[in-house]
């Protein structure tokens, strides 16, 4: 199913470009005599590229004033916790006790969120790689590599992250929602999933 999804939206974004095909409301992509499109392969896709993952890389912070720099730092430090110490009282130093949880797979609290890393800091060599920070008033948001969170194969490309939060009057995360996907082994471009590539300046 996901892999009849991706060739079809694929498909229909190149047809509509060049005015081949018009749109069916239906699952299915059809084109100018209603004649239903077969799914593209991977091959066809062009998945042809291998994906890495950056080793050597600085965090992007990306923030209007200095407030707003110090919340993007705390949740630098609050990734560097949950990768190496994430006990409950450790979390709870940045995660409100009332801290409401988007997330499909956690429940509310820290407690959960503590368990959760605290089982791959012991287990695996859990890596979490901070790419990028946004931050602008009381909202965060910071797109990072998972890796290694619930297994120790070497080479893991791990997970590619969106998770945005909250911040509280006390400084402290109050609620969380976050975006994620596998990395996969391959891509139709050769750009990875977390550098910054474009060089040029404001226009």
């Amino acid at each position: 199913m996901k892999c009849h999804w991706q060739g079809a939206v694929m498909l229909l974004l190149f047809s509509l470009s060049n005015g081949s095909i018009v749109a069916d409301v239906s699952d299915n992509v059809r084109d100018k005599d209603g004649r239903i499109i077969p799914p593209t392969t991977s091959q066809q896709q062009g998945l042809i590229h291998q994906n890495t993952v950056p080793k050597d890389f600085k965090t992007e912070i990306i923030v209007p004033d200095a407030k707003a720099r110090s919340r993007a730092k705390k949740i630098v430090e609050f990734y560097k916790l949950l990768e190496s110490n994430p006990t409950i009282a450790n979390v709870r130093k940045y995660v409100s006790d009332d801290y409401i949880q988007h997330s499909w797979f956690l429940p509310d609290g820290p407690q959960p969120l503590a368990m959760l890393f605290s089982t791959s800091a012991a287990q695996y060599p859990a890596k979490i790689d901070v790419h990028k920070i946004i931050v602008v008033g009381d909202w965060a948001m910071a797109h990072v590599n998972f890796r290694n969170l619930d297994h120790g194969a070497k080479g893991d490309l791990g997970m590619a992250a969106v998770d945005m939060y909250l911040f509280g009057p006390d400084g402290k995360i109050v609620e969380h929602w976050d975006v994620i996907q596998n990395v996969p082994k391959l891509a139709p471009n050769p750009n990875g999933m977390f550098v910054k590539l474009f060089k040029g300046g404001r226009q």
